[in-house]
């Protein structure tokens, strides 16, 4: 089965979190993968997604650190 592929106000709504941060995201590598299909047309294949969400699903911040994660401003001491 194709995977479907979602917009930038779906994915913004699944997460939870701005189109500004899903855009910050995309710039600095660290968000779910993406397609872009022309310009500015941006889309999100539903499969990739889900495997990037299962990717940092963790139990305890200390299977999280024990990861050895980091996150944007993490080095500014925000996540660590």
């Amino acid at each position: 089965m194709t995977a479907l592929l979602l917009k930038i106000a779906e994915v913004c709504e699944a997460l939870k979190v701005s189109d500004w941060t899903l855009a910050g995201w995309r710039k600095s590598g660290f968000g779910p993968p993406f397609l872009r299909l022309k310009g500015t047309d941006v889309r999100y294949p539903s499969d990739k997604l889900q495997k990037w969400c299962d990717e940092r699903t963790v139990s305890s911040l200390a299977e999280e650190r024990g990861k050895g994660r980091t996150f944007p401003g993490s080095e500014a001491g925000g996540f660590s």
